[in-house]
């Protein structure tokens, strides 16, 4: 079975929920909050929620395409139908780069480990655990979902451990004008730049609407709720991180040094294992689970072979597409790959991949506008082209950030793999059928008729 319909129509609100906080959930509250207080004192709290709600706003666009034409392997169907085939073809080989980052999660897994049992091979335990979870999402995406939900609930748990036992112990007094903004706005700013890192991720959920029950209803409420709650969460861990300890002590840190001032032997590892080490862990099983979808739907257009896409009979999994990304993201582990340039580049390139359903939204109004009428979001043409150009303006400003401060030959490298991938796009055949018409609905029902959208597929 190659087709992307024959993909079991599994998850639920809470299931999707799981993995959009897990996925947000990740490295960054860990090792970047320190880097933030450096920046902006106690100001680090309003800038995680700052952080928050310019995430919702580079991700709105992406909510309200799900909303409206919810689907497996939504960005790139978005992205080919209301742009262009070609243009698709550009995205997709982006997409496929950035997904180095799975090996990003799980080495820095592998070295928290290491802070608790010094001596661990760092590299051996990155490899091992992509590999398992590799195993888990091959047996399905209920198993994945189901393991994904007990990891987070565990994480979400020792987070709060962090939060009762340190909010006692935090001085208010901190959060004073000249302790929040030592910098001015421009370090706050900074700040809220750095720690969007940690805020982003619950738009990949747009990537599972073919395997939802309700993606219409679910997908942006998915958006909204996980990164609000997520935000209010960093919130409150920066609240204690700036608060507990002078805040000299704690600006560059790890947020490791605050958890050992304020919680027992016991819970301090239990947090380290079910906090820093679950929440990498969540995110990369989180990955897995969407990663190959739009794949899926670019082999059903003809671009890649379409033995690639089979679903395997049992499981309903694409074995060989999880196979492939698996390969990707164990070949930054044991080339030995520095783990900032795995972050910088995939990071960098990750916001590029973000802008282009951010662009495409401003068409979805003039080419499907029955779809849109009916959208769980609606807005005025007018503001949504506004959202959608800031949306862009931010995430392209912070991908070039992030890429400029690479050496210079990982600079050549990216921009040679971005040059290479727009000459392939624009050579590649154009398929007659990739127009906004291929992505199926009964376009003839009456406007106040309720019609199905989870089935969007190609003919």
């Amino acid at each position: 079975m190659q087709q992307s319909k024959h993909l079991k129509k599994v998850l639920g609100l809470s299931d999707v929920m799981g993995i959009a906080i897990g996925q947000i959930i990740g490295a960054g509250v860990m090792s970047l909050t320190g880097i933030g207080i450096q920046m902006t004192g106690s100001g680090i709290t309003p800038a995680f929620i700052l952080s928050s709600l310019i995430t919702l706003l580079t991700m709105l666009p992406i909510a309200i395409l799900a909303s409206s034409l919810p689907t497996t392997g939504g960005m790139y169907q978005y992205t080919s139908r209301l742009l262009s085939p070609k243009t698709g073809v550009f995205w997709l080989l982006l997409f496929i780069f950035l997904q180095i980052t799975l090996s990003l999660y799980a080495l820095s897994f592998a070295q928290y480990l290491e802070g608790l049992l010094p001596g661990v091979p760092v590299r051996t335990v990155a490899f091992l655990l992509l590999t398992v979870l590799f195993v888990v999402n091959i047996v399905g995406i209920k198993s994945a979902s189901i393991v994904g939900n007990l990891m987070v609930i565990t994480l979400i748990l020792a987070l709060s451990f962090f939060i009762l036992f340190g909010l006692p112990h935090v001085n208010f007094s901190v959060f004073s004008t000249s302790s929040m903004f030592p910098d001015g706005f421009t370090g706050f700013f900074t700040a809220v730049g750095l720690v969007s890192f940690a805020t982003g991720g619950a738009q990949v959920v747009a990537e599972l609407g073919g395997e939802m029950k309700n993606p219409k209803r679910d997908i942006p409420l998915v958006i909204v709720v996980a990164t609000i709650f997520v935000g209010l969460l960093y919130a409150f861990i920066a609240s204690i991180a700036v608060g507990v300890l002078p805040i000299p002590e704690v600006a560059g840190r790890p947020l490791t040094s605050v958890a050992k001032e304020v919680l027992p032997s016991p819970v301090f590892i239990c947090f380290m294992v079910g906090g820093a080490m679950f929440a990498l862990a969540t995110t990369l099983n989180a990955t897995f689970t969407w990663v190959t979808k739009s794949l899926l739907i670019a082999i059903e257009d003809g671009y890649l072979p379409k033995t690639l896409g089979t679903v395997n009979k049992r499981f309903g999994t694409p074995h060989w597409l999880l196979l492939i990304f698996y390969i990707i993201g164990i070949l930054p582990i044991v080339s030995g790959m520095s783990l900032d340039v795995v972050a910088q580049l995939g990071t960098g390139i990750s916001l590029i991949v973000f802008a282009f359903p951010a662009l495409a939204v401003t068409q979805l109004p003039k080419k499907y506008p029955e779809a849109y009428k009916q959208s769980f979001f609606k807005l005025p043409y007018p503001v949504l082209v506004v959202i959608a150009t800031a949306a862009i303006v931010v995430l392209l400003y912070q991908s070039y950030l992030l890429i400029s401060d690479l050496k210079l030959g990982y600079i050549m490298g990216t921009f040679a793999y971005i040059f290479i991938s727009a000459l392939i796009a624009h050579f590649s055949n154009k398929k007659s059928n990739l127009s906004i018409e291929s992505i199926q609905f009964a376009k003839n029902v009456p406007k106040n008729e309720d019609w199905d959208k989870n089935q969007i597929f190609i003919k």
